[in-house]
């Protein structure tokens, strides 16, 4: 029969910050919680506009929405990189890196991106292949190889010589 557990179940952070440390690498669980408190180490001014994308050696990597929003926080990368490093009890990071954060998971988000930080994806999609068809000249060229593209009939016989487009 299995010996009962001490202490119940234990949180995941503190198990990871605990394997990290014996693992010899303190900075990867100090990181790990920096991402993980990003909101409030960043306060409601900055979180918002910056999100965590990693870090490179000693460069803090944060990405943005848009390009207004990247000037911003190359104006605030001082800010980011003083509340960082108080963060982490030490000067770990010396500068930042501001980019787009175009398709890429934030690191202090677990989930898929949130919604208020979604691009729109438009409702409708491109027109169906071969919907353009009926407004081009059936004698064309390019309307014989769309409408070879579309796997549609033309209204005109293929010659031998069309098969060279």
């Amino acid at each position: 029969m299995k010996e009962p557990r001490e202490g119940g179940p234990h949180a995941a952070g503190a198990v990871l910050d605990a394997l990290l440390a014996r693992l010899g690498k303190p900075e990867q669980a100090r990181l790990a919680r920096l991402w993980q408190n990003w909101s409030m180490v960043m306060g409601p001014d900055i979180a918002p506009l910056a999100w965590p994308l990693g870090h490179r050696n000693t460069t803090l990597l944060v990405g943005g929405e848009d390009a207004m929003v990247m000037q911003e926080l190359s104006m605030l990368a001082g800010e980011i990189l003083e509340r960082a490093n108080a963060f982490m009890d030490a000067p770990f990071f010396t500068d930042v890196k501001v980019s787009l954060a175009l398709g890429k998971n934030p690191l202090d988000s677990i989930a898929a991106v949130p919604e208020t930080r979604r691009r729109p994806v438009p409702e409708a999609g491109p027109p169906p292949a071969g919907s353009r068809l009926a407004e081009m000249d059936p004698q064309s060229p390019v309307a014989r190889c769309y409408a070879r593209f579309a796997g549609k009939s033309p209204g005109v016989p293929v010659s031998p010589e069309d098969h060279s487009l």
